[in-house]
Protein backbone atom coordinates (compact mmCIF):
# COMPACT_ATOMS: atom_id res chain seq x y z
CA UNK A 1 0.00 0.00 0.00
CA UNK A 2 1.24 3.54 -0.79
CA UNK A 3 2.24 5.70 2.18
CA UNK A 4 1.77 9.47 2.65
CA UNK A 5 5.39 10.44 1.86
CA UNK A 6 5.40 8.39 -1.33
CA UNK A 7 2.14 9.97 -2.54
CA UNK A 8 3.35 13.47 -1.58
CA UNK A 9 6.64 12.99 -3.45
CA UNK A 10 4.81 11.91 -6.60
CA UNK A 11 2.39 14.86 -6.42
CA UNK A 12 5.20 17.33 -5.84
CA UNK A 13 7.17 16.04 -8.83
CA UNK A 14 4.14 16.35 -11.10
CA UNK A 15 3.33 19.86 -9.90
CA UNK A 16 6.92 21.00 -10.41
CA UNK A 17 6.91 19.49 -13.91
CA UNK A 18 3.66 21.23 -14.84
CA UNK A 19 4.65 24.55 -13.23
CA UNK A 20 8.23 24.35 -14.53
CA UNK A 21 9.30 25.61 -11.10
CA UNK A 22 10.31 24.16 -7.74
CA UNK A 23 7.91 24.00 -4.76
CA UNK A 24 9.39 25.15 -1.49
CA UNK A 25 8.81 22.98 1.61
CA UNK A 26 6.06 24.48 3.77
CA UNK A 27 4.58 26.54 0.94
CA UNK A 28 0.87 26.62 0.20
CA UNK A 29 1.26 24.16 -2.71
CA UNK A 30 3.43 21.89 -0.58
CA UNK A 31 0.82 21.84 2.22
CA UNK A 32 -1.95 21.15 -0.29
CA UNK A 33 0.04 18.22 -1.67
CA UNK A 34 0.47 16.82 1.85
CA UNK A 35 -3.27 17.19 2.54
CA UNK A 36 -4.15 15.36 -0.65
CA UNK A 37 -1.54 12.68 0.14
CA UNK A 38 -3.13 12.08 3.56
CA UNK A 39 -6.57 11.67 2.01
CA UNK A 40 -5.21 9.40 -0.70
CA UNK A 41 -3.49 7.20 1.89
CA UNK A 42 -6.83 6.76 3.70
CA UNK A 43 -8.40 5.81 0.38
CA UNK A 44 -5.71 3.21 -0.27
CA UNK A 45 -6.29 1.77 3.22
CA UNK A 46 -10.01 1.39 2.47
CA UNK A 47 -9.13 -0.45 -0.74
CA UNK A 48 -6.80 -2.82 1.13
CA UNK A 49 -9.42 -3.50 3.80
CA UNK A 50 -12.03 -4.21 1.14
CA UNK A 51 -9.77 -6.87 -0.38
CA UNK A 52 -10.18 -9.05 2.73
CA UNK A 53 -13.76 -8.60 4.00
CA UNK A 54 -13.78 -12.17 5.33
CA UNK A 55 -10.97 -11.58 7.84
CA UNK A 56 -12.04 -11.18 11.46
CA UNK A 57 -9.25 -8.65 11.99
CA UNK A 58 -10.85 -6.27 9.47
CA UNK A 59 -14.48 -6.77 10.52
CA UNK A 60 -16.20 -4.50 13.05
CA UNK A 61 -19.54 -2.90 13.83
CA UNK A 62 -22.30 -3.43 11.29
CA UNK A 63 -19.98 -5.52 9.10
CA UNK A 64 -19.55 -7.91 12.04
CA UNK A 65 -23.35 -8.01 12.45
CA UNK A 66 -23.67 -8.94 8.77
CA UNK A 67 -21.14 -11.72 9.20
CA UNK A 68 -23.06 -13.02 12.22
CA UNK A 69 -26.33 -12.97 10.27
CA UNK A 70 -24.67 -14.95 7.48
CA UNK A 71 -23.76 -17.80 9.89
CA UNK A 72 -27.03 -17.43 11.85
CA UNK A 73 -25.35 -16.22 15.06
CA UNK A 74 -26.76 -12.81 15.99
CA UNK A 75 -25.12 -10.30 18.34
CA UNK A 76 -26.56 -10.33 21.86
CA UNK A 77 -28.06 -7.15 23.36
CA UNK A 78 -25.28 -4.84 24.55
CA UNK A 79 -22.50 -7.17 23.31
CA UNK A 80 -19.33 -5.33 22.26
CA UNK A 81 -17.38 -6.15 19.10
CA UNK A 82 -14.56 -8.04 20.82
CA UNK A 83 -16.90 -10.35 22.74
CA UNK A 84 -19.09 -10.93 19.69
CA UNK A 85 -16.04 -11.64 17.55
CA UNK A 86 -14.83 -14.22 20.09
CA UNK A 87 -18.21 -16.01 20.04
CA UNK A 88 -18.16 -16.07 16.24
CA UNK A 89 -14.66 -17.55 16.24
CA UNK A 90 -15.70 -20.25 18.70
CA UNK A 91 -18.81 -20.98 16.62
CA UNK A 92 -16.63 -21.56 13.54
CA UNK A 93 -14.33 -23.93 15.44
CA UNK A 94 -17.28 -25.80 16.96
CA UNK A 95 -19.02 -26.18 13.60
CA UNK A 96 -15.79 -27.43 12.03
CA UNK A 97 -15.20 -29.88 14.88
CA UNK A 98 -18.65 -31.41 14.56
CA UNK A 99 -18.62 -31.61 10.77
CA UNK A 100 -19.40 -35.13 9.58
CA UNK A 101 -17.26 -34.76 6.46
CA UNK A 102 -14.26 -33.65 8.54
CA UNK A 103 -14.75 -36.67 10.80
CA UNK A 104 -15.02 -39.04 7.85
CA UNK A 105 -11.88 -37.59 6.27
CA UNK A 106 -9.95 -38.13 9.50
CA UNK A 107 -10.77 -41.85 9.31
CA UNK A 108 -9.00 -42.48 6.00
CA UNK A 109 -5.77 -44.51 5.62
CA UNK A 110 -6.11 -46.45 8.86
CA UNK A 111 -3.48 -48.93 10.00
CA UNK A 112 -5.57 -51.43 11.97
CA UNK A 113 -9.07 -51.00 10.52
CA UNK A 114 -10.17 -51.82 7.00
CA UNK A 115 -13.06 -49.40 7.33
CA UNK A 116 -14.62 -47.05 9.89
CA UNK A 117 -18.09 -45.60 9.28
CA UNK A 118 -19.16 -42.59 11.36
CA UNK A 119 -22.93 -42.20 11.74
CA UNK A 120 -24.24 -39.02 13.47
CA UNK A 121 -27.30 -38.70 15.75
CA UNK A 122 -27.50 -42.41 16.61
CA UNK A 123 -28.66 -41.55 20.14
CA UNK A 124 -30.02 -38.08 19.47
CA UNK A 125 -28.47 -34.65 18.94
CA UNK A 126 -24.81 -34.34 19.92
CA UNK A 127 -24.11 -38.07 19.57
CA UNK A 128 -22.61 -40.39 16.98
CA UNK A 129 -21.45 -43.95 16.49
CA UNK A 130 -18.29 -45.30 14.86
CA UNK A 131 -18.57 -48.72 13.28
CA UNK A 132 -15.02 -50.07 13.31
CA UNK A 133 -14.24 -52.97 10.98
CA UNK A 134 -10.78 -54.31 11.96
CA UNK A 135 -8.50 -55.81 9.34
CA UNK A 136 -8.65 -59.10 11.24
CA UNK A 137 -10.80 -60.23 14.14
CA UNK A 138 -7.80 -60.97 16.33
CA UNK A 139 -8.36 -59.45 19.79
CA UNK A 140 -5.15 -57.41 19.57
CA UNK A 141 -6.10 -55.94 16.20
CA UNK A 142 -9.66 -55.21 17.36
CA UNK A 143 -8.36 -53.26 20.37
CA UNK A 144 -5.83 -51.37 18.23
CA UNK A 145 -8.47 -50.51 15.62
CA UNK A 146 -10.85 -49.10 18.26
CA UNK A 147 -8.08 -47.03 19.86
CA UNK A 148 -6.94 -45.76 16.46
CA UNK A 149 -10.43 -44.59 15.50
CA UNK A 150 -11.00 -42.90 18.86
CA UNK A 151 -7.65 -41.08 18.71
CA UNK A 152 -8.31 -39.80 15.17
CA UNK A 153 -11.76 -38.47 16.05
CA UNK A 154 -10.80 -36.88 19.37
CA UNK A 155 -8.31 -34.67 17.54
CA UNK A 156 -11.07 -32.84 15.65
CA UNK A 157 -14.43 -33.20 17.42
CA UNK A 158 -15.96 -30.90 20.00
CA UNK A 159 -15.63 -32.22 23.59
CA UNK A 160 -19.42 -31.97 23.87
CA UNK A 161 -19.93 -34.54 21.09
CA UNK A 162 -20.52 -38.03 22.51
CA UNK A 163 -19.13 -40.71 20.20
CA UNK A 164 -19.61 -44.44 20.72
CA UNK A 165 -17.09 -46.92 19.28
CA UNK A 166 -17.69 -50.59 18.71
CA UNK A 167 -17.06 -53.48 16.38
CA UNK A 168 -20.45 -54.53 14.99
CA UNK A 169 -21.50 -58.06 14.18
CA UNK A 170 -20.94 -58.45 10.46
CA UNK A 171 -23.86 -59.56 8.32
CA UNK A 172 -22.43 -60.63 4.97
CA UNK A 173 -24.77 -59.98 2.05
CA UNK A 174 -24.63 -62.21 -1.04
CA UNK A 175 -26.97 -61.85 -4.01
CA UNK A 176 -27.93 -64.20 -6.82
CA UNK A 177 -28.92 -62.06 -9.77
CA UNK A 178 -30.29 -62.81 -13.24
CA UNK A 179 -29.30 -60.39 -15.99
CA UNK A 180 -29.50 -60.01 -19.74
CA UNK A 181 -27.64 -57.47 -21.90
CA UNK A 182 -27.85 -55.71 -25.24
CA UNK A 183 -24.68 -54.97 -27.23
CA UNK A 184 -22.45 -54.29 -24.22
CA UNK A 185 -19.41 -55.81 -22.57
CA UNK A 186 -20.71 -58.39 -20.09
CA UNK A 187 -17.89 -58.00 -17.58
CA UNK A 188 -18.00 -54.19 -17.65
CA UNK A 189 -21.72 -54.17 -16.85
CA UNK A 190 -21.34 -56.72 -14.06
CA UNK A 191 -18.43 -54.78 -12.54
CA UNK A 192 -20.42 -51.52 -12.67
CA UNK A 193 -23.46 -53.04 -10.96
CA UNK A 194 -21.29 -54.81 -8.37
CA UNK A 195 -19.55 -51.55 -7.45
CA UNK A 196 -22.82 -49.62 -7.13
CA UNK A 197 -24.52 -52.36 -5.09
CA UNK A 198 -21.47 -52.65 -2.83
CA UNK A 199 -21.51 -48.88 -2.15
CA UNK A 200 -25.26 -48.98 -1.48
CA UNK A 201 -25.16 -51.90 0.97
CA UNK A 202 -22.06 -50.80 2.86
CA UNK A 203 -23.45 -47.28 3.36
CA UNK A 204 -26.82 -48.20 4.91
CA UNK A 205 -26.99 -46.39 8.29
CA UNK A 206 -28.70 -47.72 11.45
CA UNK A 207 -32.47 -47.55 11.32
CA UNK A 208 -32.57 -47.56 7.52
CA UNK A 209 -33.49 -50.51 5.33
CA UNK A 210 -31.71 -52.69 2.82
CA UNK A 211 -34.33 -52.73 0.06
CA UNK A 212 -34.38 -55.21 -2.78
CA UNK A 213 -36.26 -52.58 -4.81
CA UNK A 214 -33.30 -50.19 -4.51
CA UNK A 215 -30.94 -52.90 -5.79
CA UNK A 216 -33.25 -53.57 -8.73
CA UNK A 217 -33.21 -49.89 -9.66
CA UNK A 218 -29.41 -49.86 -9.49
CA UNK A 219 -29.15 -52.76 -11.93
CA UNK A 220 -31.80 -51.55 -14.36
CA UNK A 221 -30.31 -48.04 -14.54
CA UNK A 222 -26.98 -49.29 -15.89
CA UNK A 223 -26.66 -48.72 -19.64
CA UNK A 224 -27.01 -51.86 -21.73
CA UNK A 225 -29.01 -53.86 -19.16
CA UNK A 226 -32.10 -55.36 -20.77
CA UNK A 227 -33.37 -57.30 -17.75
CA UNK A 228 -32.18 -57.49 -14.14
CA UNK A 229 -33.64 -59.29 -11.13
CA UNK A 230 -32.55 -60.42 -7.66
CA UNK A 231 -33.33 -64.14 -7.56
CA UNK A 232 -32.00 -64.80 -4.11
CA UNK A 233 -30.73 -62.77 -1.12
CA UNK A 234 -28.45 -64.53 1.36
CA UNK A 235 -27.34 -62.97 4.65
CA UNK A 236 -24.88 -64.86 6.84
CA UNK A 237 -25.48 -67.96 4.72
CA UNK A 238 -29.25 -67.83 5.35
CA UNK A 239 -31.71 -67.16 2.55
CA UNK A 240 -33.89 -64.13 3.23
CA UNK A 241 -37.34 -63.68 1.69
CA UNK A 242 -38.12 -60.19 3.07
CA UNK A 243 -37.92 -57.37 0.53
CA UNK A 244 -36.79 -54.90 3.22
CA UNK A 245 -34.30 -55.56 6.05
CA UNK A 246 -33.54 -53.04 8.80
CA UNK A 247 -29.94 -52.13 9.59
CA UNK A 248 -29.76 -52.63 13.36
CA UNK A 249 -27.47 -50.56 15.54
CA UNK A 250 -25.45 -53.55 16.77
CA UNK A 251 -24.86 -55.09 13.32
CA UNK A 252 -23.46 -53.99 9.97
CA UNK A 253 -24.45 -55.08 6.48
CA UNK A 254 -21.31 -55.78 4.45
CA UNK A 255 -21.44 -56.66 0.76
CA UNK A 256 -20.02 -60.09 -0.02
CA UNK A 257 -20.57 -60.89 -3.70
CA UNK A 258 -23.03 -61.18 -6.57
CA UNK A 259 -23.46 -64.59 -8.16
CA UNK A 260 -24.55 -64.00 -11.76
CA UNK A 261 -26.80 -65.98 -14.05
CA UNK A 262 -28.43 -65.13 -17.37
CA UNK A 263 -27.38 -64.78 -20.98
CA UNK A 264 -26.24 -62.04 -23.28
Amino acid sequence: MRETEDIHSTLKERLETNLKDSIKPGSMLDMMAYSYADESRAMYQEIEDAKNPHLFTNTWGTDLDSLGAWVNLARQDGEDDNTYKYRLKEWVFSAEASNTKAISNSLLNLEYASNVDYVPYTHGCGTGTCYVIPKTYDETIITAALEEAEKRIKEIVSPSLYVEYFVPTIRGVRLNCFITYTDVDEHMVQDTITEKVRDYINAIPPGEFLKVGDILRIGLNVSGVEYFNVINLVINEETVTDLELVQELETKFIFDEIVWSGEQ
